[in-house]
């Protein structure tokens, strides 16, 4: 797209007429806005247009596509209505509302706009914006276009928005008077967490145009059904992080990626990074399908003689189970419901003693009740491996703690079909499915458990088992097997090499 020159009237007003594109080149500066953005933004641009787009993780669709194209309907429509929500307040507390004041404050017109809790206006326009976050579906209702602006100030000659580019009052009151039209334009962003009705109620208001905008989620829902079930009612755009130059073509952004690639589950990886619709539930850890497979006992076997054990300590009425691997087979050996903890320390010996296990196989959680029976079975000569899930990850940069490192890789041995699992542990496969992640920049953070439904104790267990376990595809490659370092009594292992992805623009 050529920019047009300021000296050249005719361009300057048929460009703002045109295009969002056009507009954000002009009146923001924004002249080097990627291919999906653009296109994003002027397939909003005509009467009844409906745009999908998804995006990967800090693609930058809120703060460029999203703001570029509210602060284009403000300033072009006049006494149009603009009607945002989202699945989060935070995304429009602390990305949309900011990203709207900067690019305003950025061309020095700040002045021409008023920000207030849940709503905005153009003082050139009398345009309106409202932002709300809600499962209710009745605040998305009602909204039609030129509803908003009873108190709504019409052009005046100072609000000639394109005073600075040599356009005199005349000539913009005349180009205005053949514009006397509104619009509403109503956005979802991050639309894959907005609950139905507020889809529906939305189909009921008739916007003049429709902006959906996510990283996508689950492989389900509203969200996903505007990129296949409902596909042709909308223009369909997406962006993978190859797609935005500032991640793929900046060497820290690129090597950033790339190591969370190796760290995290695939189905993340897929939505935060190759902004793809995932096999797993909305912000869920693990991937039901190779849950399934995990306990059909039709994966592979491998790693036989490779040993291990691991205890989640509770007392009384949460369980205390164990599970044993040999290899990657998973067997539940006992679960205790015991309350005195120097009868659970003596139970917990004779079941090591019953299965040949030697101490530095072993892992317990250290936290709460965990840390004294730990002391006893030392003082007994058993001296396990302690877990602390609220600990610091080793890959603190990517994981919150601990606990969500160990998860994430285990969803990610799950998800490569690399274990096989008990088949009749119901309440395993429940615990598992009940670990979900908390959306947000930064570390990866589980929810906590005091939200779960009750003690993950089997999955905890899991998951110590499996930590720093060697992986199937470096089992049996023709390397030796892995060897234990004396010191910590883990699994050591060389870095594998990540498949390269391909990415396409557009679908």
């Amino acid at each position: 797209m050529t920019t047009p020159q300021p000296n050249n009237l005719n361009a300057i007003l048929s460009s703002l007429d045109a295009t969002p594109s056009a507009y954000c080149a002009l009146r923001l500066n924004w002249t080097n806005l990627y291919p999906w953005q653009t296109a994003a933004l002027d397939g909003i641009q005509e009467i009844n247009s409906r745009v999908a787009l998804r995006t990967c993780n800090e693609s930058g669709k809120t703060r460029k596509v999203i703001a570029g194209a509210i602060l284009w309907h403000m300033e072009t429509f006049q006494r149009s209505t603009t009607v945002v929500t989202s699945g989060s307040w935070l995304q429009i507390e602390g990305q949309l509302i900011p990203s709207l004041k900067i690019a305003a404050e950025e061309r020095g017109v700040s002045n021409r706009f008023q920000w207030q809790k849940n709503r905005g206006t153009c003082l050139a326009t009398g345009s309106e914006i409202r932002w709300f976050s809600t499962d209710g579906a009745g605040r998305a209702e009602g909204w039609h276009a030129g509803d908003m602006t009873s108190d709504a100030r019409g052009w005046r000659p100072e609000d000639n928005v394109l005073a600075g580019f040599g356009v005199d009052d005349a000539e913009w009151k005349k180009w205005v008077g053949e514009r006397q039209r509104t619009s509403l334009l109503i956005v979802l962003d991050e639309a894959k967490s907005i609950a139905p009705g507020i889809w529906w109620a939305v189909e009921r208001c008739h916007p003049t145009r429709l902006l959906v905008a996510s990283s996508p989620g689950a492989a389900a829902g509203e969200f996903f059904d505007c990129f296949h079930a409902k596909k042709d009612r909308y223009m369909r755009v997406h962006a993978s992080a190859k797609d935005c130059p500032h991640l793929w073509e900046s060497p820290a952004m690129r090597a950033e990626l790339e190591d969370q690639i190796k760290c995290y589950p695939k189905h993340l990886v897929d939505s935060m990074i190759w902004g793809d619709f995932s096999t797993g539930g909305d912000h869920e850890l693990f991937d039901g399908a190779a849950l399934t497979r995990a306990m059909s006992g039709l994966n592979p076997k491998w790693g036989k003689g490779i040993r291990r054990a691991a205890v989640d300590l509770s007392a009384g009425g949460d369980g205390s189970p164990m599970y044993i691997c040999d290899g990657n087979e998973v067997s539940l050996v006992h679960e205790w419901h015991e309350r005195d903890t120097h009868r659970l320390a003596q139970l917990l010996i004779q079941e090591f003693m019953k299965h040949q296990l030697r101490p530095e196989w072993i892992y317990m959680d250290n936290g709460g009740l965990g840390l004294p029976i730990i002391d006893l079975l030392h003082a007994k000569g058993w001296e396990v491996n302690r877990v602390n899930f609220g600990g610091e990850a080793r890959r603190a940069k990517y994981f919150a703690n601990t606990r969500a490192e160990m998860y994430a890789e285990l969803a990610t041995r799950i998800q490569n079909d690399e274990l096989r699992l008990p088949k009749d542990d119901t309440e395993l496969k429940d615990q598992l499915m009940w670990q979900k992640y908390v959306p947000k920049d930064g570390p990866l953070q589980l929810i906590p458990k005091q939200k779960l439904p009750k003690s993950p104790d089997r999955s905890d267990t899991l998951a110590m088992l499996m930590y720093d376990f060697p992986k199937a595809s470096e089992y049996k490659s023709d390397i030796a097997p892995p060897s234990r370092t004396p010191r910590t009594g883990r699994w050591e292992w060389g870095a594998m090499e990540e498949d390269d992805r391909g990415s396409g623009l557009w679908g």
